[in-house]
């Protein structure tokens, strides 16, 4: 029965730790900004990928389209989802990523935050670039 009683002090004390770097992460105004600004895109990326997937007639997508070379990468209709699914998994990794470095030290924080921060909010805007050419691909 000892051996639950740790697993159980050692999960709230994981829990605890986690709440207090989180309530120290989400201190700073920058943070919540850049956050908020994750969320919009990413929201955004879902809703326009739902509505490609809800208007297209065909079972397959035009997913990539080359000046030189014509069409080439053709998927079923639910692979336009692949690309909000890896800007969520950006912001996973990216906030993971900069947990543990607040973890680590603090000194730094702020210029590793705003070089991350700017790669990801960067990323997310080609991608969501990226739907919004699908759309126009397969639409117009």
């Amino acid at each position: 029965m000892s051996f639950f009683i740790k697993i159980y002090d050692y999960l709230t004390l994981a829990i605890s730790d986690l709440k207090a770097l989180l309530s120290k992460f989400y201190r700073f105004s920058f943070v919540r900004i850049f956050f908020i600004l994750f969320l919009i895109v990413n929201i955004s990326l879902w809703i326009f990928s739902y509505f490609i997937f809800d208007n297209i007639t065909q079972d397959r997508l035009i997913l990539h389209y080359n000046v030189d070379i014509g069409i080439d990468l053709i998927g079923g209709r639910s692979d336009i989802f692949i690309v909000p699914l890896l800007s969520l998994i950006l912001i996973f990794l990216n906030k993971i990523f900069l947990l543990f470095f607040l973890k680590r030290r603090t000194g730094d924080f702020k210029f590793v935050f705003y070089f991350t921060a700017s790669f990801l909010l960067l990323t997310q805007l080609f991608l969501l670039l990226s739907v919004l050419l699908v759309y126009l691909i397969n639409f117009k």
